[in-house]
């Protein structure tokens, strides 16, 4: 049994989806590309915001799955943005 068929399609490019974002970021991090903490929530953002108009779940299953995949990345993140000191307005 593959992981596909374990979890189903759905969860599965979400998972994918995490792994290439956070991927992604880790990279525009190292080369500089964001400097403030905010600038890599609004893209998160935004690029969740696109993911997920692909699906066609419930409106309260939908914000619980970009919550969910929001705080997925931003947790795989914090170690990468506390290593490049990354700007945090307060």
């Amino acid at each position: 049994m593959e992981l596909v068929e374990y979890c189903g399609k759905a969860e599965y490019s979400i998972l994918q989806f995490i792994f290439s974002i956070t991927d992604e970021i880790r990279e525009k991090i190292t080369q500089r590309k964001f400097i403030y903490r905010e600038q890599i929530v609004r893209y998160i953002k935004r690029r969740i915001d696109y993911f997920f108009k692909q699906f066609t779940f419930k409106h309260a299953l939908l914000q619980t799955y970009k919550n969910e995949v929001f705080n997925s990345v931003m947790f795989k993140l914090n170690s990468t943005i506390k290593e490049h000191i990354i700007f945090k307005c307060v």
